[in-house]
């Protein structure tokens, strides 16, 4: 079962069951969008949201936070040179493979993930 859905062609990440919905993006920059699949979520490994963050992950408000995801299949993404990842899409536009979510304020997201469970088991699909 799956938890969010990240649409890239409509550029859109769901979380049905909590009815809510965001903007995001996935590359186009360093090796491009993230490749389609199944992501574990790392719910424990979210940082606060907070403007003490990399430009990179604050969105419009200047807060950000970074929520870690693991590949289910094999790939040599996210091994070299950092993480992969659901974040804020700050700074210039795009990620280098993450999802970055657009929307002008992500505390919504943020606070999703927050008031779960940390021992939840967060599954993450990628799609076109």
């Amino acid at each position: 079962m799956t938890d969010l859905i990240f649409e890239k062609s409509k550029k859109t990440l769901h979380w049905s069951v909590k009815g809510l919905s965001w903007k995001a993006i996935s590359g186009p920059h360093g090796l491009g969008a993230l490749p389609s699949g199944l992501y574990d979520i790392d719910r424990r490994g979210i940082t606060d949201y907070t403007a003490q963050i990399d430009l990179a992950y604050r969105d419009k408000t200047g807060r950000g936070f970074f929520l870690p995801i693991y590949p289910k299949f094999a790939t040599n993404r996210g091994k070299s040179g950092g993480r992969l990842g659901i974040h804020p899409d700050g700074n210039i536009p795009g990620t280098l493979g993450c999802i970055g979510i657009t929307d002008t304020s992500t505390k919504s997201f943020h606070d999703a993930i927050r008031i779960t469970s940390p021992s939840a088991k967060l599954r993450l699909l990628v799609r076109d």
